[in-house]
């Protein structure tokens, strides 16, 4: 039910887009983009996924797993297209979790991994949009809005400092508790991987706000390098709230809503929208062709989070 309320909310959001925008004038960008800047934004968001990879490898080495950034790199592909065509539990969190689980020390720490790249990735995305705010170019978003992201950054960042402290005020046992103080734990003691994997995770946003400029170009608009800065952390931020499939229709709404503080048009700014899906969506359509030529065993459709604790009744 959650599934198909959540395809519902992105049809009507996309369906709204269009109605209000007009379908003809949203799409005629997106075939104007010239071919050439389309596809240098395509390797550069290839290779944002790649050092992804690489940082997921050194977060997992810091639990114990000593598996070749070979394997991170081809499941951490094969986790982008079950992200794209899996639109329930089974998602690219949960391939990635269930892939690397197969290896030692197993499924539970594989998804505690997942878990700390996820935030990790989120610190680094809140921290460029606060730095973008700081110190980016003059065109005005509204006030609310600034200290909003602000308020939020601040709040998110203290929050992951002081989560080993935190969790001590909730009941022993507690799923939340219980995630940081046997899984996660081991990252806030080693202070290099965290700052390592952090440093991974800014250069990961500056490579994608580079192709997010690149496709700027490639249809003709003229945004600064600094407002696509402030820009590209909130859409992510939007497109990360669970109210659609993968973001569908809340991603394009947040570029009709931020664009235009920066002089472009609405349907342009939901056509830019639309091409960094295409990005996107070609960087899984490769995770599944490296899926479909992978000789490993086919995944097993189960929720790391119910094997992990089934572990843990077990134990």
């Amino acid at each position: 039910m959650k599934t198909f309320l959540r395809i519902a909310v992105s049809a009507a959001v996309l369906a709204l887009l269009f109605w209000r925008f007009g379908t003809a004038d949203v799409l005629t960008p997106c075939m104007r983009a010239d071919p050439t800047d389309f596809l240098v934004a395509f390797a550069i968001y290839l290779a944002s996924q790649v050092l992804s990879a690489w940082r997921w490898q050194k977060l997992g080495e810091g639990v114990g797993f000593r598996v070749p950034f070979a394997r991170y790199c081809k499941v951490y592909f094969i986790g982008m297209f079950f992200g794209l065509v899996v639109p329930s539990t089974i998602g690219a969190d949960a391939a990635r979790a269930l892939y690397l689980g197969r290896a030692e020390p197993g499924r539970a720490r594989a998804l505690s991994t997942v878990v700390f790249d996820r935030v990790i990735g989120l610190i680094g995305l809140v921290a460029i949009a606060i730095g973008a705010i700081l110190f980016g170019p003059s065109e005005s978003l509204p006030g609310w809005l600034v200290l909003g992201i602000l308020a939020v950054g601040v709040l998110l960042i203290g929050g992951w400092l002081s989560a080993p402290f935190v969790v001590k005020l909730l009941p022993e046992g507690q799923r939340w508790r219980r995630l940081v103080e046997e899984d996660l734990t081991p990252y806030f003691r080693d202070p290099g991987v965290i700052l390592t994997a952090f440093a991974a995770s800014l250069v990961i946003h500056a490579l994608q706000i580079w192709s997010q400029d690149l496709l700027v170009d490639s249809i003709g608009l003229a945004v600064s390098r600094g407002f696509v800065a402030i820009y590209h952390p909130l859409v992510s931020l939007a497109a990360a709230i669970p109210f659609t499939i993968g973001g569908f229709g809340l991603r394009e709404a947040a570029y009709a809503y931020l664009l235009p503080y920066a002089g472009i048009l609405p349907d342009d700014a939901v056509a830019l929208g639309l091409l960094w899906w295409a990005v996107g969506a070609l960087g899984a359509l490769c995770g599944g062709l490296v899926y479909a030529v992978s000789s490993s065993e086919p995944i097993a459709l189960r929720s790391p989070t119910k094997v992990s604790s089934a572990r843990s009744r077990r134990g």
